[in-house]
């Protein structure tokens, strides 16, 4: 099932679309996002294969080759190896971090100011803080496949529990890896911590970033297969609700022609794109508010109020059983998301359009292709 369906049976046909457009066209935008990042942790693993020229559009072939096979998964339920090699990795990358940070010195070290940062430029220091900010906006996954891990798990009221564990996990990782990360190298840590300038930990051919790159490539697979799983699934259900969803060699067959669409759409954006950051600022924009606060909380508010109108009118079920056993949630706090999603829209809008409006944002260059096959290239 898909945040669509939810909608539709608050919100009706309109829900749905509304559901539908934002989810699946946030898993839509980040398959390009996940591909790149897969090619970008395959260039960083040693010295690079030979005759790439150490581009990443080539690394892009490469990984999407697997990507693609990933999609055969067909249900979230079958992704288990994958999510767990994926949390390894999570906590593996965070470990690295660390022992980077507490092993090699920043030269260019600027220290971190407890709000705000450095930069005397008002403009460039505020848009350095909205830039922050937007990153823990689309870093918390769980809020986009609410319902489609939900609908799969044996008592999906025990979904609470996931949530509170990766939230949990979420603020470790902020205590344990990003405060002393920065406490050692300064305010300016790359948005990828590859890119950080100064230290040495992350040069090509150091054992421990090709160490990271191997735990980061797996990582961001297993972010590719849970995007496209999904979103594959609805395609295969809209076009064909006939499909056997059996093993042989037919429906295997067209299960990838069901996949095509998705996936060369990824593929293709992942090598036009000037910037994965400019991709993944105006994906997190236009979908991850919209998405993890405001529909689920739109959809809730509009469901308790059907509730109260109809409990009025004494043909109502009662709050527990209406809603699956659970306690009703307090209005206080489905308006508490409400606002803070709006908050985040604005604040992420803003990221993504100042990063193509203001020059000093702007990626570097815009290249598609790479040394020998190079359709289109130019430098700002």
């Amino acid at each position: 099932r898909h945040g669509g369906a939810l909608g539709e049976q608050v919100l009706g046909k309109g829900g749905k679309i509304w559901g539908n457009v934002i989810q699946l066209g946030n898993f839509t935008m980040f398959l390009p996002c996940a591909l790149t990042f897969c090619a970008q942790s395959l260039q960083g693993i040693g010295y690079g294969i030979q005759g790439f020229d150490n581009c990443t559009a080539n690394y892009i072939f490469v990984v999407a080759i697997f990507c693609f096979l990933t999609t055969q998964v067909r249900t979230v339920k079958h992704t288990m190896v994958v999510s767990v090699l994926t949390l390894f990795s999570v906590f593996m990358m965070g470990l690295l971090m660390d022992i980077a940070a507490f092993s090699d010195d920043n030269p260019k070290k600027v220290e971190a100011l407890w709000f705000g940062n450095p930069k005397t430029d008002g403009f460039m220091s505020f848009a350095s803080f909205m830039g922050g900010v937007v990153i823990p906006v689309w870093g918390y996954v769980p809020a986009f496949l609410t319902v489609e891990l939900a609908s799969v798990m044996e008592n999906p009221q025990e979904f609470d529990k996931s949530l509170y564990f990766s939230a949990g996990l979420m603020v470790a990782f902020v205590l344990f890896v990003g405060i002393p990360v920065v406490v050692r190298w300064g305010y300016d840590v790359g948005e990828v911590i590859g890119i950080t300038q100064g230290p040495t930990s992350y040069t090509a051919g150091k054992p421990l970033n090709s160490a990271f790159n191997v735990f980061q490539l797996i990582g961001n697979f297993g972010s590719y297969m849970l995007d496209s799983v999904p979103l594959v699934r609805f395609c295969q259900k809209t076009w064909d609700k006939r499909f056997r969803d059996t093993w042989g060699g037919r429906d295997i067959g067209l299960y990838a022609l069901y996949t095509l669409p998705t996936f060369l759409f990824g593929l293709i954006l992942s090598l036009i794109s000037p910037s994965i950051t400019t991709l993944l600022d105006f994906s997190t924009a236009l979908t991850v508010p919209m998405v993890s606060h405001i529909y689920p909380a739109v959809v809730y508010r509009r469901f308790a109020l059907d509730q109260r109108a109809e409990a009025s009118a004494g043909i109502a079920l009662s709050p527990t059983s209406a809603s699956g056993g659970t306690k009703p949630v307090p209005m206080w706090r489905v308006m508490y998301t409400l606002v803070i999603g709006s908050i985040c829209f604005v604040v992420c809008m803003f990221k993504a359009i100042s990063g193509i409006a203001v020059k000093e944002l702007r990626p570097p260059h815009f290249q598609i292709g790479c040394p020998g096959w190079f359709f289109y290239w130019t430098s700002s």
